[in-house]
């Protein structure tokens, strides 16, 4: 695989993360978030044999939201910054980390998530309100009975009012287990925390063609 091509996988991989950590985000202060974006990510949960990084969110298309905000956050010449949302996604990247040195929580979420492709079908996900609620709720627990192991704990900041809802808890969960799996293939390209020092150019260029030019599953 080239070189362009790996920068591209990590660009959509990165995308879908700065997504997932913006829909936590809504949904802390806000009590909502935008549907489509929040399912574009979470049914990622559900590509476990994806024939590509696009493919895992059927194109890149649907992360449309993560890349502008993505390259927003990494361009210099920017002035949107959004410390919150900077330090949320430097946490998920530290509980991945951690997570790839626990071989036995990773091993439970591995066969989790695997069960969890089998219960649960991606289009019924996106088009029926019960399966979506179970769906999300099946997510929370896999976090509580996994992430929430690990030394690190991600304190979401928002509104009492909206964090107090068992619902809003849920999601929020669910949302940062699709962080997670983002990370995981944003590494597997073998993204580095370097690249957002010394690639930063190479990041934004392939932020810029995807939007220009989003890839098909």
């Amino acid at each position: 695989m080239s070189n362009q091509q790996n920068t591209i996988d990590q660009c959509i991989a990165l995308a879908a993360l700065s997504q997932s950590v913006r829909c936590v985000q809504n949904v802390a202060w806000k009590g909502q978030t935008n549907p489509t974006d929040a399912k574009a990510v979470l049914t990622s949960l559900l590509s476990v044999t994806a024939s590509s990084t696009a493919a895992v969110y059927e194109g890149s298309f649907e992360l449309s939201s993560g890349l502008r905000l993505l390259g927003h956050q990494i361009d210099p010449q920017h002035k949107d910054k959004d410390p919150e949302f900077v330090n949320l996604a430097i946490n998920v990247i530290t509980i991945q980390q951690q997570l790839v040195s626990d071989k036995r929580l990773l091993n439970s979420l591995t066969e989790q998530i695997d069960r969890l492709s089998q219960e649960f079908n991606r289009e019924a996900v996106y088009t029926q309100d019960d399966a979506y609620e179970d769906f999300i709720n099946r997510c929370s627990d896999i976090y509580k009975q996994t992430l929430s192991k690990l030394p690190t704990r991600i304190q979401v900041k928002g509104e009492p009012r909206h964090l107090q809802q068992s619902d809003n808890q849920a999601l929020v969960r669910a949302l940062l287990l699709s962080a997670v799996r983002a990370c995981f293939l944003w590494r597997q390209k073998g993204g580095s925390r370097w690249h957002f020092l010394f690639r930063k150019k190479l990041l934004l260029t392939g932020i810029k063609h995807l939007i220009s030019n989003p890839v098909r599953a």
